[in-house]
């Protein structure tokens, strides 16, 4: 009897997963432990959201860190480290998603980094206002380490969605920064997690993040700033941060007393906390990447990820070129800005590009009653035996063509143009299409001409409103159908070959003269060297698909070629 009683009890104690005085997860190392192995390990947000809410109930409950509980506060966060990957992999990977699950993606991924650097933060400064010897100094340089990846990871995912900085982290970041170096350990190289493939130090994190702010300028795909967060954690030896600036090259500086990241060293104010640093070695590095790429290497080879592709790299040297040079050497605008403000018809995707065109080249109609005279015409004849002027007017009120908005379109105030494009603050919320590489054809109410642009320069105003850049083609952009080839096929049907009656495809064809186009198409039907016949002009021709110029999520832009052998009408 009292064997079972004892196989009862050992038994109840397995399904409780804490005893007595260790029902909650945040107690001890021991209770964390414990609670998460019961974690569902095959769900990997729900895991991730239970391991967030811990921490922020730790944060909250917490006036007074002890040992014991940063130690949960660590483990915590190294168990999210795994499920924080998967995350940020599925919303990069995903780019089309739906804005809810966006939001619930983008929120709980930097809900953790949130959570975290709140926790480490707060042991740090209980640290620095010490009056005696802390019980956990020996941990605080890595835990100083972690704080600073952490609000670093935080800019970034607001960089991902084009939103300000905002919260004081900056200002934040400055401060880990000053007591690392305050407390003479912003050099000592660590290892902030096991899995990490280096170690790293508080001043090359700090820098890491830095470059990265420098070229964010609002212009890159979140999936580009993923990949220059990975291409950086291998330049770290090319940067160091000085009290002085060197007057002889071009510098970047970074004022520890301010709420914002770094700008280039023009004039600075010496009297505040200033450090310096130069990039000339960083470029020389990004030159030999680059004629490396040009000559045949792959970017794995170059250690620039296994992921990226070679065209990608390239782009992205390019734009980091720009960013991290001197002054007089970047490049600067195309054409000068000219304030303005005007109403502006937008419709943003290439299907709704599209059907815009299509009401364009739609033929408009001789009357509102078919041919020949209405009734009001015929009644005029009838009685006067001529059209009277106020039934002229009448009729010609009734003949104008009427424009039915389309719920595709929207009406943009433009505020500045050039030669090269359009410049605009506009509401956002609830745009989750609006993102860097979108596809928009727009026109001035008072024209009826519809001119390409894409969306290269995005930044979050506020909760409500963007300030967007757009850049114009040069090409007017005329619709075309792109069909495929007939093929000699053995199966017939009453003498129709059915395998070339496939459906054509809406494109828009942008015609740079010389016998020189481009076609904008969906990105599912292009393959290099692929041919179509094209209906645009009085006789058909044949074209082949050569190499992409431009795309982005749900087009692409690609040069085209004339075939030489004759296509039949």
């Amino acid at each position: 009897m009292n064997s079972l009683a004892a196989k009862f009890a050992s038994g109840i104690a397995r399904l409780t997963p804490f005893s007595k005085g260790e029902s909650d997860p945040t107690s001890s190392v021991k209770a964390a432990t414990r609670w998460i192995a019961t974690l569902p390990i095959g769900d990997a947000f729900k895991c991730q959201q239970s391991i967030l809410s811990e921490l922020k109930r730790l944060n909250e409950n917490s006036s007074q860190f002890t040992k014991d509980r940063l130690a949960v506060l660590m483990l915590l966060d190294e168990k999210a480290q795994d499920l924080q990957d998967t995350l940020v992999r599925q919303y990069l990977r995903n780019p089309r998603m739906s804005r809810s699950v966006e939001s619930q993606l983008w929120h709980a991924v930097y809900g953790l980094y949130w959570e975290s650097a709140r926790g480490y933060y707060t042991v740090i400064q209980l640290f620095s206002t010490r009056s005696d010897k802390s019980p956990y100094e020996n941990l605080i340089p890595l835990i100083t380490l972690r704080a600073i990846r952490a609000f670093g990871h935080l800019l970034k995912w607001r960089s991902i969605r084009y939103q300000p900085a905002g919260e004081k982290l900056w200002l934040r970041l400055h401060n880990l920064y000053r007591i690392a170096e305050n407390e003479g350990f912003h050099r000592q190289p660590l290892q902030a997690y096991a899995e990490d493939s280096a170690p790293c130090s508080c001043e090359s994190a700090y820098l890491h993040i830095s470059m990265l702010s420098l070229a964010n300028t609002g212009t890159l795909y979140p999936k580009q700033l993923d990949l220059l967060d990975r291409w950086l954690k291998g330049w770290h030896a090319q940067l160091q941060l000085d009290r002085r600036m060197n007057a002889d090259v071009p510098s970047f500086v970074v004022d520890l007393s301010a709420d914002h990241g770094p700008r280039r060293a023009r004039k600075p104010d010496l009297n505040k906390p200033m450090r310096f640093w130069t990039t000339s070695a960083l470029l020389q590095k990004l030159d030999e990447l680059t004629a490396a790429l040009h000559a045949g290497s792959t970017p794995e080879q170059l250690g620039l990820t296994e992921s990226a592709r070679t065209p990608e790299s390239l782009e992205l040297l390019k734009h980091l070129q720009l960013s991290w040079s001197s002054l007089a050497s970047r490049e600067q605008r195309r054409a000068p800005r000219a304030a303005m403000k005007r109403m502006f018809d937008v419709a943003h995707g290439l299907s709704a590009i599209i059907n815009q065109l299509k009401v364009v080249d739609a033929p408009a109609n001789v009357s509102p009653y078919g041919s020949g005279l209405n009734y009001s015409e015929a009644d005029d004849v009838q009685v006067y035996g001529f059209i009277t002027d106020r039934t002229r007017e009448r009729v010609s009120q009734m003949q104008a063509p009427v424009t039915q908005r389309s719920p595709d379109v929207e009406s943009w105030v433009m505020h500045d143009e050039s030669e090269c494009g359009f410049g605009a603050i506009i509401e956002s919320r609830d745009k989750d299409w609006l993102r860097v590489g979108a596809l928009v054809c727009l026109k001035s109410h008072e024209s009826s001409q519809w001119h390409l642009g894409i969306v290269r320069r995005l930044s979050r105003v506020n909760n409500d409103s963007s300030s967007v850049g757009i850049e114009t083609f040069a090409e007017i952009p005329a619709l075309v159908m792109l069909y495929d080839p007939p093929t000699p096929s053995a199966y017939t049907v009453d003498g129709v070959d059915l395998n070339s009656a496939s459906q054509p495809h809406a494109s828009l064809w942008l015609d740079s003269g010389d016998d020189k186009g481009s076609v904008i198409i969906d990105p599912v039907h292009f393959m290099p060297g692929r041919t179509f016949l094209i209906h645009h002009a009085s006789e058909p021709k044949k074209i082949a698909l050569g190499t992409p110029i431009d795309h982005s999520e749900g087009w692409i832009r690609v040069m085209t070629k004339p075939c030489v052998e004759p296509v039949s009408a």
